[in-house]
């Protein structure tokens, strides 16, 4: 009696797999929309100045049970506070269109990093301190496409 059911089952799953499978592509789309429709990412980068700290030892005799983590409010109005600068990456900077989740990711700080590196203009704001993430349905125009 369970063998007609597992080989239904089995079945059932070689015929769904190629389904399954056509569905799941790379395209860059927002969670629950059409997978046909493309999204545009623009990415927005907090640039900091460059600064030295001395090496020091860590967890040298620190405590950090009574310690808490630094919010993202706390951590953008600390930016804010020491001179960064909120700096857009043209769209014909990102690699023929990054996708989302390559933007939220490692890719967004490396565009970030390479795109600072190579604006003369921003050489005194080589470090990045966060980047933002901007999807939306339409090409962002800038200057520069203008």
């Amino acid at each position: 009696m369970i063998r007609p059911v597992i080989a239904a089952l089995a079945l059932g799953a070689l015929m769904c797999g190629p389904a399954v499978a056509e569905d799941a592509s790379d395209r860059p789309t927002r969670m629950g929309e059409d997978k046909e429709k493309t999204v545009f990412v623009q990415l927005i980068v907090k640039a900091c100045r460059g600064v030295t700290v001395p090496l020091e030892p860590t967890n040298h005799g620190k405590d950090y049970n009574n310690e808490k983590p630094v919010t993202r409010a706390e951590s953008m109005a600390a930016a804010i506070a020491t001179g960064c600068i909120d700096v857009p990456v043209p769209m014909e900077f990102l690699a023929e269109g990054m996708s989302p989740n390559a933007c939220l990711g490692h890719g967004g700080y490396l565009a970030a990093m390479q795109f600072l590196r190579q604006r003369q203009d921003l050489r005194e704001f080589p470090a990045v301190a966060a980047w933002n993430c901007v999807i939306t349905d339409h090409e962002v125009v800038g200057v520069s496409t203008m």
